[in-house]
This record gives C-alpha cells, sequence and structure tokens, in this order.
C-alpha cells in the first residue's frame, strides 16, 4: 500500500504543472468587440467556429524568437490578428519609436478599412508632422508573446518599397523584458 501511495505521489508531481497550463480563447461578438476568455464554454455558440485559441506556452517551451540582423537593423517576425484575419509579417525593431506602425499593404492584408481608424499627426524620426491613421488591432505576437487590443498607426508611404512592414514600437517592446543578442540573431524573452 505504501508503495502505491509513493507512485501515486510522484505521479501527481509529474502531472500537476502540466495542469497549470492556461489556454485562452478569443472571439468577437457582434459588435466587432474581442472578447478572449479563459473557458472555451464561455463562447457563444454562435461565435464558437471563428474563436481562435491561443495555447499557453508549457514549461520549457521556448523563450528565445529568432530575427534577422542586416547593417544593425533588426527585422523581428510578427503575427498580427485584426478581427478575423491573420497576417504575418516582418517589423523593424524601433527602440525610438513610442508605437508600432504598419504599413498601408499590411494594413489591407489585414482587413483593416479606413473608416475604423482615426486620423491623426504623427512626428517621424526626421522631425516631420504625417498624417497618420491610428487603430487597434486583436492581437500582436512576436514568438511566445502576445500584446492584446494593441494599438497600431498606419502611415502611407511614397518612397519605394522598404522591404520590411513597418515598425515593432516601445508599445509592445517595453511590455516583455528581453535581451537582443546580435551575434545569435535572437531575441531572448525575460521571464
Amino acid at each position: 500500500m505504501r508503495i502505491i501511495r509513493i507512485a501515486t505521489s510522484c505521479l501527481l508531481i509529474f502531472v500537476l504543472p502540466l495542469a497549470a497550463r492556461a489556454d485562452f480563447f478569443q472571439y468577437t461578438d457582434q459588435d466587432g468587440t474581442v472578447v478572449i476568455v479563459d473557458d472555451e464554454s464561455k463562447i457563444p455558440k454562435k461565435f464558437r467556429k471563428k474563436a481562435r485559441t491561443t495555447r499557453a506556452d508549457p514549461v520549457g517551451a521556448s523563450t528565445t524568437t529568432s530575427v534577422r540582423v542586416n547593417n544593425n537593423q533588426v527585422f523581428v517576425p510578427v503575427s498580427i490578428s485584426y478581427r478575423d484575419r491573420v497576417a504575418d509579417a516582418w517589423l523593424l525593431m524601433d527602440t525610438g519609436a513610442s508605437s508600432t506602425v504598419i504599413s498601408t499593404a499590411l494594413a489591407s492584408r489585414l482587413g483593416i478599412r479606413p473608416s475604423s481608424t482615426e486620423l491623426r499627426q504623427s512626428r517621424v524620426a526626421d522631425g516631420r508632422v504625417v498624417q497618420a491613421f491610428r487603430t487597434r488591432v486583436d492581437s500582436i505576437t512576436v514568438g511566445p508573446k502576445s500584446k492584446y487590443n494593441a494599438e497600431v498607426f498606419i502611415i502611407p508611404s511614397n518612397g519605394p518599397d522598404m522591404g520590411y512592414d513597418g515598425l515593432l514600437g516601445m508599445n509592445f517592446l517595453r511590455e516583455f523584458p528581453h535581451r537582443l543578442d546580435i551575434n545569435t540573431q535572437l531575441i531572448e524573452w525575460q521571464q
């Protein structure tokens, strides 16, 4: 009997960390509001088919994200969700940008309409003031990190194609402590 109790205790030690994992479920209601719940049964039946599941990182999951470094510029792979669309993109890491900026092409891929944005004036790095369109996306995800209901700006570009889809700004980066290793081309996310 004592052996069975010890075996059961050992089994519980290994199973309990797995039970602590929590998944999240996201859906958009009839008013266009993004709702995030921790139990799939809390999603009304009419929204379940289009619900997205975000799996929690299991214990020991990757805490790094591979990036591309080119001429001291760091390009980060990003997934952006807006209503029922998700687009993968490359954003330039910009610690000088207070907000994340996406291109009009990326906004179009996500189905962001001008009517769902607010016209704003924004100051860019060279000091000029330009017209920008402010909106919120459901999420911005980089590797294991996601920011929900994230503000983004859309700034039209008149110049040549930049080769990337926008700027990953401090409204994302300050939320998730990290260390950038240029040599290994990795972002190391801190817990």
